[in-house]
């Protein structure tokens, strides 16, 4: 199973490519936000100013964050905090002058945009509402270091879901926006019932999840028991029976066959003696073991698990994730710590877990390069690069700090007792 299937469009650019094109249509809207921040930000007496208003409406105070202009999420933070403290920017307006008059400076041989009137906030209000629907998806598609190509088709049905509720919504501009979004998110991942199938049967391998995840994602998306609903989950049926034949097929392959151990005279007459073996080179009898003996008359007498791995597997419950205090199902170790109960289904996960939802992550690897080697640092040697790309990975980790704090002898004691290791191990060698 690979190849095309397991080659899957990039989710984060998909994304990227839908809030763009809602983005160059409110620029003007954004634009006098954007200069309105930028005011504030200037000058230490007027975010005083600011503050003050803030104050006077007994509201809480807060940073008001500048967007950049290449990055869309850093967009939707900066509207969702412009948005809390709209009162504060009317109060601007009515009352300091030094505000308005910024406004009226001719900025790159025009007028600068703003200040912000109706129209520029019921279209950032709008726009606010698609992109806290894309921003949500794409923390877990592409900002995180953790496993989520189980992840990315719940956050494809939830896009498409809340997009579909906007499309009803009463307001009829925010209505033909969403129609608009929801053609193009349609239209990149060529229509939502021609999915990757792969991206389902991840989902399938989650044991948070399994196929009840999938049958509430169709009953959502195409409405319960509808054609397109059966035709749904027929694919997906077909799929894991067909991947599961793959895999049982190569994994027999792997083992040794134990049938041809056996002799011809006790494939006939399995339970002939129960006398211990005896070898024709000494003479000297064999240790008896039931076990051996069972296990030969199990392979003559063709005894066999009623139920296979997938089927056991999607029968049994569901892992429940609140039993964990809140903290997320790592699905890497429930398939390493059930890897011996289910050999077949482990191989299948550790190759379906390891398809690439998204290229974010390789293509931030390579531009993290173009800004450690500059024009001012092109004499940095192969092995610093690696070192500074390295650090910069290991500080963006996620550690878990632990609860106990070393002290310096602590320290120097794992030290040494390391050092120690190494020598012994060298005059080892």
């Amino acid at each position: 199973m690979k190849g095309e299937f397991m080659h899957v469009r990039c989710a984060g650019h998909i994304i990227n490519l839908i809030v763009r094109d809602g983005l160059t249509e409110v620029s003007e809207n954004l634009l006098a936000i954007r200069n309105a921040i930028s005011y504030f930000r200037s000058h230490s007496n007027r975010q005083n100013a600011f503050d003050q208003k803030i104050d006077s409406v007994r509201m809480t105070r807060g940073r008001l964050p500048l967007d950049v202009k290449t990055r869309w999420n850093s967009t939707y933070l900066m509207l969702q905090r412009a948005i809390k403290y709209k009162v504060a920017f009317d109060k601007m307006e009515t009352e300091d002058k030094l505000y308005n008059d910024h406004f009226l400076e001719i900025d790159n041989g025009k007028k600068r945009v703003g200040p912000r009137s109706f129209n520029d906030w019921r279209a950032v209000e709008r726009l606010d509402k698609f992109l806290e629907i894309f921003y949500n998806s794409i923390l877990i598609v592409s900002a995180s270091t953790k496993l989520n190509s189980h992840k990315c088709y719940g956050e494809i049905v939830n896009i498409s879901t809340n997009l579909d509720l906007l499309c009803s919504s009463y307001d009829s501009e925010l209505k033909i926006k969403a129609e608009e979004m929801y053609k193009k998110f349609d239209k990149y991942w060529d229509g939502i019932s021609n999915i990757k199938l792969m991206l389902i049967i991840a989902t399938i391998f989650d044991p948070s999840k399994k196929l009840h995840f999938a049958k509430i994602c169709f009953a959502e998306l195409y409405g319960a028991e509808t054609p397109t609903y059966k035709e749904m989950y027929d694919k997906v049926y077909n799929l894991r029976i067909d991947m599961f034949k793959e895999y049982s097929d190569r994994y027999a392959k792997s083992q040794p066959s134990q049938s041809s151990q056996s002799s011809p005279s006790s494939q006939s007459q399995p339970f002939q003696s129960s006398q211990p073996d005896v070898s024709e080179a000494d003479s000297v009898p064999r240790l008896f073991t039931i076990d051996k003996r069972y296990k030969a008359a199990l392979n003559e007498i063709g005894v066999q698990v009623t139920k296979d791995e997938l089927t056991t597997y999607l029968k049994e419950a569901v892992e429940n994730p609140d039993v964990m205090m809140g903290t997320e199902c790592d699905v890497l170790s429930w398939w390493k710590v059930n890897c011996g109960k289910y050999p077949i289904l482990s191989q299948m996960a550790r190759d379906v877990f390891a398809m690439q939802v998204s290229s974010i992550a390789s293509e931030s690897a390579f531009s993290t390069s173009g800004r450690i080697i500059k024009p001012c640092r092109s004499c940095l040697t192969p092995y610093m690069v690696e070192v500074l790309m390295c650090t910069e990975q290991w500080m963006k980790q996620d550690i878990a700090i632990e609860s106990r704090v070393l002290t310096n002898a602590q320290i120097l004691a794992e030290v040494q007792y390391e050092d120690q290791l190494e020598k012994e191990f060298c005059i080892e060698v």
